[in-house]
């Protein structure tokens, strides 16, 4: 697949935008179970580890304010 669309994971996550040959591949959302998202670049289905984990800690510490 390439272009934009979405892709449903049977224990709930759900990828949404950019695909290429297949693979999630430049912008794009990802939603884990719990509600969690990491939202920002892909390669080859990879995503920066980094930033995926300041989004989460981002996310935790805001749940506390």
């Amino acid at each position: 697949m390439n272009g934009t669309g979405g892709l449903e994971h049977p224990p709930g996550a759900v990828y949404e935008d950019e695909f290429k040959g297949d693979m999630f591949h430049g912008a794009g959302t990802y939603t884990f179970p719990n509600g969690a998202k990491y939202i920002g670049p892909f390669i080859e289905n990879k995503c920066n580890v980094q930033m995926l984990f300041l989004q989460m800690c981002l996310q935790i510490l805001s749940s506390f304010c």
